[in-house]
């Protein structure tokens, strides 16, 4: 679902947005991530994949320049 270096976003509750730093599977969680934060470097959670999502990248959201007169 993820890759290493997506910036993703915690779904619900407390807040938590960073990058994927590594994956992790248990008995109860089949497909987990490892997000280090994003505004404090070094302090890692990991989450299961359901409660995440991609945070499209600022530069994506912003509107395309109009093509040049012809």
């Amino acid at each position: 679902k993820f890759r290493r270096g997506d910036l993703v976003r915690k779904v619900g509750g407390a807040a938590w947005q960073g990058y994927v730093v590594g994956e992790y599977s248990t008995d109860l969680t089949a497909e987990g991530y490892a997000v280090e934060s994003e505004a404090h470097r070094g302090s890692v959670q990991i989450y299961p994949a359901k409660a995440l999502e991609l945070e499209l990248e600022l530069e994506l959201s912003l509107p395309l320049p109009a093509p040049p007169e012809s």
